[in-house]
């Protein structure tokens, strides 16, 4: 009943938070930009302005700057974050997230590579600056599952759809998928925000 009464909560701040629409998609193949690139319009903005708002923005969120993937008009930046709960979703979520924003004069083009990891058990995780990551102490974790076996659904609490022998897909947790969309709809929306963005 509980995770029932969540799962109408959590849609309910979807339709409310992202009237216009998700920008992302999040199914049995993973979770993803949708289409694979959002644009900002940001008119009467200059090329320069925009890079000095992009990197304000890097450092007031504390997200981590990645020289190497930056460039003349692009700049990339990582957040490695908790994006769910182990009481919601079965296990603790922690995402990995690389964002490159291409730019220039009246906009920015967003891309977004990530990578999903899952632990049952509470491992703290760490991450270097070659973006490898490893937990404390081994704890165990792994990357996150989007589907498995119905017959494993049991042992992956927190996996989002199972599927049968005969290939038909199920959603066995709208709650973990309707998470990782708000999770992932705030950066879009907190980036537009402060970037005074369309």
């Amino acid at each position: 009943m509980k995770k029932a009464l969540l799962s109408i909560f959590l849609l309910t701040l979807i339709k409310s938070g992202f009237a216009q629409g998700s920008y992302f998609t999040c199914n049995e193949t993973g979770l993803y930009l949708s289409p694979s690139m959002v644009t900002i319009s940001l008119p009467g903005q200059s090329k320069e302005a925009i890079k000095q708002k992009i990197m304000s923005f890097i450092r007031e969120r504390k997200y981590l700057y990645k020289p190497f993937y930056s460039g003349d008009n692009q700049i990339a930046f990582r957040d490695f974050v908790k994006c769910g709960d182990k009481s919601d979703c079965g296990a603790d979520l922690i995402a990995k997230n690389i964002f490159r924003l291409t730019y220039d004069s009246g906009f920015i083009k967003i891309r977004l590579e990530n990578e999903i990891y899952s632990t049952f058990y509470g491992a703290e995780l760490l991450i270097n600056e070659n973006d490898d990551v490893a937990s404390r102490k081994d704890v165990p974790f792994a990357p996150y599952e989007f589907q498995v076996p119905e017959q494993y659904a049991a042992e992956y609490p927190e996996a989002m759809y199972t599927f049968n022998k005969k290939g038909k897909i199920t959603l066995k947790s709208p709650v973990v998928q309707e998470t990782l969309l708000i999770f992932y709809n705030r950066y879009i929306t907190d980036m537009k925000t402060y970037l005074g963005g369309s």
